[in-house]
This record gives C-alpha cells, sequence and structure tokens, in this order.
C-alpha cells in the first residue's frame, strides 16, 4: 500500500522538483522508501515532461526490487502503484507462460508486463484494489486507473494543458502551479452528508477518478473511461434457492478473504464482533495455519460500548484478541487531529474511532482486513429496514395510499409506526426523506445559496438504476456513493495515516456482483437482513453470540466532546471569522444557532459538519493550527 502522484504538461507548465515537494505530503502513506521518475518526451511533435512519485509500504516482497516508480526491462513502461492485486500469482504464471520474465515477486512488476501484453485490457483482468499511473514511452501516453469499488483514492486536476494527480488532495496542493479554491457546491452537499460526493471534491478544480474508471492522457488531452459497472448484468449462475445462494456466497467470501491473507509481513483483523467483521474472522481463522489476531475498541458510554460482543466472538474462534478502551481525552485528541489526517472535510464521528483502532492494530501488524461493505450489498442500514417494512404498502395504488394515510387509526399505519406520514410518498420521495436526514429547510440559508439540493448524488444514483425494487436500488445508490467517498474514504485515510492497509474482501467484486443479484426474500429473512452473510457465519459462531440490534461505528460526540464542542463553536463559528471566509451565510449561521436544539440529532449532526468544515478550512486555507 503505498501513495502515488505526478504530473505531466508542457515544458513550461512543469515546475522542476516540486514531485519531490508532492512525494514528501504522502510519505504518511508509505513510511517504508519513495521514489521518482522524471522524463522528457515528444508526442505528435509536441514536447511534454512527465514526473512520477511513490511512497512504498512494503508489503510483498519486501526488498529493493519492489522499488517504484517501476521501469520494464526496455524502459519503456514505468508505473507508480498504489494497491494490492490478489490474483497477480495467476496472472504472472499466465504471463510466464506467454514467455514474460521477471525480475522480482511483486504484483507491481505483473501489472507491467500484465500492460505489456493486454494494454489497457489488463485492467479487467485484476481482482484486488488498486489506483496506478502508467506511462507509456512509445505511445506518449499517461494511463491512470482506479479500483472498481474505489477503495483506493484518486484525484486529478486538469488546468491549462497540464496534469496533476495524487492519491491524496494534500500531495496536490504542495504543487505551486495548484489552485485551491473551496468548491461551494461541493461545501452545500458536505453540509448535508458529512462529506464530499463524487466526482467533484472541496477544491473547485479537482476532480476524484471515480470507481471502476480510467483517464487517459495522450497528446495534452483527458478522456475518462469507465470500464467497469455496478449495474453491469454478468454470467453468474444464479442459485436455486437460499441454501445455495448462501453457499455461493459463502464460497466468493471465503476465497476473497484467503485472497487477501497473502502478505509477508504480520495480518490481523478488525473485529467489532457485529456480522460482518465476524464472518471475515471466522473464514480467517480457518484457513489460516496461525492464530488470527483481532482488535476491537471499547467505549465507557452507556449504550455504545460493544466491546464485550467482539471479546466473545474472538473467544469462540480462538483469536489472539486485543482491546483498546477508548477515553474521553484520548477521542478528543483524534478530534482535534482530523483536519490533519483527512484532506476534504469529513464528519462522519466514525472516523474518530476508526483512527484509534488503526493506531492500535498498527502496534502489533501491517495489514488488516476490515468487515466493511456488507451493509451496502445486503441491505444492512435503517433506510433498507425501513423501505423493506413499507415495500407492501408501496405496491398500492397512489390514490389509495394518499387517502388511508389521512385515516392515523388504520391498523396498517398503526403496525408503520414512526413511518406513518411516510406511507403517502411515492419510491423516490419516500427514499429521499428516509436517507436525508440532516437539516435541509437550513441548508440553503447556512450555505447562503438556494441551490443546495437535499441528497442529488445518493438520489441521482437512485434513479440511475433502472431495474429493482426500492431496496435494492438504495443498495446500488449505497455502493455507489456512501460506500466510496464516505465508508472507504474514512478507512483509507484513518488507516494510512498510520502505515496500516487495510483489506475489504466483502467488496471483492465477484461478491458484490453476486450479492447484489440476489432477490430481495434472500436477503431478509425471518425480520432480519443480510441473510446470506448471517447464514455463513451462523455455520461457525453461534448465533446468541451475534444476533442483537444493530449499532453503528460511531461515537457519542456529544457526550465526548461536550467542552469542545462548545469551544469549537464559538470560535469556529463567529459572526466575524464566517463574514471574513465568505463562504456561508453569516446571518443565516447565528440565526440556526440560536434556533437549534441541543437534544435534536439532526441538529448536532448539521452543527459537527460546520465544525469540521471550518477547522478543515482553518488548517488547509488559513494555516492555523487546530484549536
Amino acid at each position: 500500500m503505498c501513495g502515488i502522484c505526478g504530473i505531466v504538461a508542457p515544458p513550461e507548465r512543469f515546475v522542476s522538483g516540486s514531485i519531490r515537494d508532492m512525494n514528501r505530503a504522502l510519505g504518511h502513506r508509505g513510511p517504508d522508501d519513495q521514489g521518482l521518475f522524471e522524463t522528457r518526451f515528444t508526442a505528435s511533435g509536441e514536447p511534454y515532461a512527465l514526473a512520477l512519485g511513490h511512497t512504498r509500504l512494503s508489503i510483498l516482497d519486501l526488498s529493493d526490487a519492489g522499488h517504484q516508480p517501476m521501469s520494464n526491462s526496455s524502459g519503456e513502461l514505468t508505473v507508480s502503484y498504489n494497491g494490492e492485486i490478489y490474483n497477480y500469482r495467476e496472472l504472472r504464471r499466465e504471463l510466464e507462460d506467454q514467455g514474460h520474465v521477471f525480475r522480482s515477486r511483486t504484483d507491481t512488476e505483473v501489472l507491467l508486463e500484465g500492460y505489456r501484453a493486454w494494454g489497457s485490457g489488463v485492467i479487467d483482468r485484476l481482482v484486488g484494489m488498486f489506483a496506478f499511473a502508467l506511462f507509456d514511452a512509445r505511445a506518449g501516453t499517461l494511463l491512470l486507473a482506479r479500483d472498481r469499488l474505489g477503495i483506493k483514492p484518486l484525484y486529478y486536476s486538469f488546468r491549462e494543458g497540464a496534469l496533476l494527480f495524487a492519491s491524496e488532495l494534500t500531495a496536490l496542493r504542495a504543487h505551486p502551479a495548484y489552485h485551491a479554491e473551496v468548491d461551494r457546491r461541493s461545501l452545500g452537499l458536505f453540509l448535508q452528508y458529512g462529506y464530499v460526493p463524487g466526482p467533484g471534491s472541496i477544491d473547485r478544480h479537482t476532480h476524484r477518478l471515480m470507481p471502476g474508471h480510467t483517464l487517459l492522457w495522450e497528446r495534452g488531452q483527458v478522456q475518462v473511461r469507465r470500464y467497469w459497472n455496478l449495474q453491469d448484468e454478468d454470467d453468474t449462475e444464479r442459485p436455486a434457492d437460499f441454501d445455495a445462494a448462501v453457499d455461493g456466497f459463502g464460497q466468493r467470501l471465503g476465497e476473497a478473504v484467503e485472497q487477501r491473507m497473502i502478505s509477508d509481513v504480520p495480518l490481523g483483523a478488525f473485529l467489532s464482533g457485529g456480522i460482518d467483521s465476524s464472518a471475515v474472522v471466522s473464514l480467517m481463522q480457518e484457513r489460516s495455519s496461525q492464530t488470527v489476531q483481532t482488535f476491537t475498541i471499547g467505549i465507557d458510554e452507556s449504550g455504545w460500548d460493544e466491546a464485550q460482543h467482539a471479546r466473545a466472538v474472538a473467544q469462540h474462534l480462538g483469536t489472539e484478541h486485543h482491546e483498546l478502551r477508548i477515553e474521553s481525552e484520548s477521542a478528543a485528541q483524534v478530534a482535534r487531529d482530523l483536519p490533519l489526517l483527512y484532506d476534504e472535510p469529513f464528519g462522519d464521528t466514525s472516523a474518530i474511532p476508526m483512527v484509534l483502532l488503526s493506531r492500535f492494530a498498527r502496534q502489533h501488524v501491517t495489514v488488516a482486513l476490515s468487515g466493511d461493505g456488507g451493509d451496502e450489498l445486503l441491505g444492512g442500514y435503517w433506510h433498507h429496514d425501513r423501505l423493506a417494512r413499507l415495500a407492501p404498502w408501496q405496491k398500492l395504488p397512489g390514490l389509495f395510499r394518499r387517502a388511508v394515510a389521512r385515516i392515523p387509526s388504520w391498523p396498517v399505519l398503526r403496525r408503520l409506526g414512526d413511518l406513518s406520514p411516510l406511507a403517502a410518498e411515492g419510491e423516490t420521495a419516500l427514499a429521499h426523506a428516509l436517507v436525508h436526514r440532516s437539516d435541509a429547510a437550513a441548508l440553503p440559508a447556512i450555505a447562503g445559496s438556494e441551490n443546495v439540493h437535499p441528497s442529488e448524488a445518493w438520489l441521482a444514483a437512485f434513479e440511475g438504476l433502472d431495474r429493482g425494487d426500492a431496496i435494492h436500488r438504495a443498495m446500488f445508490a449505497d455502493a455507489a456513493v456512501y460506500l466510496p467517498d464516505d465508508i472507504l474514504t474514512k478507512v483509507d485515510r484513518a488507516s494510512m495515516s498510520v502505515g496500516l492497509e487495510a483489506r475489504v474482501p466483502v467488496l471483492d467484486h465477484r461478491v458484490v456482483r453476486y450479492a447484489l443479484r440476489l432477490p430481495l426474500r434472500w436477503i431478509w429473512r425471518e425480520g432480519l437482513s443480510k441473510a446470506p452473510l448471517r447464514e455463513v457465519l451462523y455455520r461457525r459462531v453461534p448465533r446468541e453470540l451475534v444476533d442483537r440490534p444493530k449499532r453503528g461505528f460511531g461515537l457519542p460526540i456529544d457526550a465526548l466532546l461536550k467542552d469542545d464542542l462548545a469551544r469549537w463553536t464559538r470560535h469556529y463559528l463567529s459572526r466575524d471569522r464566517i463574514g471574513e471566509e465568505g463562504l456561508l451565510d453569516p446571518d443565516g449561521v447565528q440565526a440556526w444557532l440560536g434556533r437549534r436544539s441541543p437534544r435534536s440529532s439532526r441538529d448536532l449532526r448539521t452543527l459537527w459538519f460546520l465544525i469540521c468544515f471550518e477547522r478543515w478550512f482553518a488548517s488547509t486555507h488559513r494555516g492555523e493550527e487546530a484549536a
């Protein structure tokens, strides 16, 4: 796992030596080694300059043979690559049969030789997580690529003929030609979600390369292309019944886990005691010749501590279990560090325990497997459950639903409980109401803009799937938007801030395709979601150890950060500061602060987002140390 960066531009736009500053900014992602590559070349008669940077976290082939950027034997191809190709051994054997000769045991060299044999078609053969930049001196082209689910990040900026790219915005900002300017539309989206949805970024002229996409630079122009789509059908054989579905899912997940256990450094797993991480750890323990090391954190707050559940699962499976207790001071310190750890404003409170867990695990291992992805693929979220409860009701004619919704005593509505006001809504409006829980009415005034469309990125993905029921469409939207831009961003920045590689076997693209095409009746059984994954786990762990109401991986910031929240509100949300910045509306913010309710979870969420943005802006644009 590594950090990558680079630039290709006409000579007059190329700043010599700047690649060193960009690379230095990514040092936390690769503490074991750093490398640079620079060249001048001609394409269609025009001169260009190119530089690639790389910071290395050694996982496979720890020798100097893994140094990057890496060139092939002829020097015609050079790559800077971040990630892991889990099927590299199979690809290597295939290439060797074709006559290719290898100088190392790295997956990086397999990528180079694979490109030499198959061109950009090598990407379709890769199983793993990756973001890479590959320079082809023969053709005078630069190819950027990002993995199918967006596990590894990649940003780019193309302006005035210069293409800049990097694993994090931090590295782009280190280049003297880069202009960091807050994008107001992205700011509005952040205030809704607590993260910035792609393809944009918080910087106006910078984009994410989206999951499953490539970018080809050629003769001073760029072309972005999708090579993989969640919606694409495949030739996977559909299971005959639920038991066959469980067998198929378990087989694919087991193979994905086994592939992700390949490592030349110590390896372990995150374990919360929930369904997803427990299933991954149980499959690891089955396939490991050594005792698996597991890591969890606990919190001394009523209703939030789940460490005892992880402890019970670990004891049953026989893992070497490590547990860290979170205290108020340690949580507050990480909260103070967040603007330095995340290159964009990030409001997901679970980033705090994720950072602490990563730091704790890194004391023992260099690679950790995670259970992330199960909720998105198998209906594990609150809004999936609500959509499932309302699904039969949605099949009734709209006129009838609207009429009955006016009768509060109607038995069906009583069973729907707190969802009864939503009973008359159509599918899209219903999905919007369930997913979008921030203060929609206040956002335009706070942001100083009427162009804040609630949940537009998620709803665009929801409406973009032209088949399936509302629950499947919601799962697709979560996998397309929330998963890469929140969950995977959180894990990547937290883990890589301490040089820890996090692997996510549930997000093997073959597991993902299989899960998202299972019928709803096999995902929900006995009133519980994630039925295939549960059954895989029940074959290894007693149900009573893992069956309980879902608790998100977050923190009660109103309790743990009470004093900090009050201090940060006074300092960062003052009328003078906001007015000076000119990004939010000072009157709108002050009016909202005056009427917010301390007991409202929605208001707390919006307050936290505002504070996160202002602290990030103060750090990156004003050069202030965190208060």
